[in-house]
């Protein structure tokens, strides 16, 4: 049936006209999003989520933890702050249209998968929330974990982020204690609404290896030791997203007037890749500049990425 034409020239109308943009409206519910999510602050920084996080960032959040404001951080825009929140929303769905066909038990629960000892001698708890278990129609407790993630990650899927995560929830008290030995990552695709699910075993030296992983962290903090640099900004992806790249990058953003200098009697002859270069240059000299015969070569920190700079002597 035809909308009747007083409807549609009353449409015709209204697309024709000029529209006025409520960027002012817009401005104030971005605004609302620091304010209504803002909770990082308030977690222990390390966690299952974040077992495969840079060393570095994980330091640094333990800094800015135990004193706010420390390290300089750059913040996330409230967008992906937005973004992580329907994220949220859609993996709660998912556990919905899940339990309507299999049954689900130990929803949020809370585990303990490890302990620490702060500074002053008192017992850290580590613990997180896994999504929900179920026995997936047969007799053996299943993990189960929703994620919403785009079409790449979804086609590359699992993510190692996540199976490490899953492998620290299964290495639980609560995981050793029910016997969970196989856990079910969900993967909801935001663009296509696809869903893939992966099952992963449990690895009991690789769940410890993970645990180790952050008690190494922590015990840096503790004896103010920065750990080592595992990802560089424009070499690694995850030192390009790290929040803290400017502040750890610092010494590299200094003049070459101002670096120390090494001298090496010998002509340069760097690695085949720009990448590789850098690499080599940041391990064996850091921040200093090289005095080759015949070229002078340091790495500079320019719009967020490290860059191989080579000047003929």
């Amino acid at each position: 049936m035809k909308l009747n034409k007083d409807i549609e020239r009353a449409l015709a109308n209204i697309v024709k006209e000029d529209h006025i943009v409520q960027n002012g409206v817009r401005d104030a519910l971005f605004d609302s999003v620091g304010p209504l999510f803002d909770t990082e602050a308030s977690f222990f920084p390390l966690r299952p989520s974040s077992a495969l996080k840079s060393m570095r960032d994980l330091y640094y959040d333990l800094v800015n933890f135990y004193s706010p404001g420390t390290i300089p951080k750059e913040p996330f825009p409230e967008r992906v702050k937005l973004i992580f929140q329907f994220g949220h929303l859609t993996e709660t769905l998912l556990k919905k249209v899940f339990a309507f066909t299999y049954s689900v038990s130990f929803e949020q629960e809370r585990v303990k998968y490890g302990e620490l000892i702060d500074k002053d001698g008192n017992i850290i708890s580590l613990t997180g929330s896994i999504d929900w278990a179920s026995k997936v129609g047969g007799d053996t407790l299943i993990l189960c974990d929703a994620k919403s993630i785009g079409d790449y990650p979804f086609k590359k899927a699992p993510k190692e982020e996540n199976i490490a995560q899953m492998q620290i929830y299964m290495h639980s008290d609560w995981g050793r204690a029910n016997k969970v030995d196989r856990a079910q990552l969900i993967y909801f695709n935001k663009n296509t609404s696809d869903i893939k699910v992966i099952e992963i075993a449990y690895d009991a030296e690789l769940a410890e290896n993970l645990l180790q992983r952050l008690k190494y962290v922590f015990e840096c903090y503790k004896s103010g030791t920065l750990p080592p640099r595992e990802y560089l900004p424009g070499v690694d992806w995850q030192g390009d997203y790290s929040p803290y790249k400017d502040y750890d990058m610092k010494e590299f953003a200094i003049e070459e007037e101002m670096r120390p200098t090494i001298g090496i009697a010998i002509e340069y002859d760097g690695p085949r890749s720009e990448k590789d270069a850098i690499v080599e240059h940041v391990e064996k000299y850091g921040n200093k500049v090289a005095l080759y015969i015949d070229k002078t070569v340091f790495v500079s920190y320019i719009k967020g990425k490290l860059t191989l700079v080579i000047k003929e002597n």
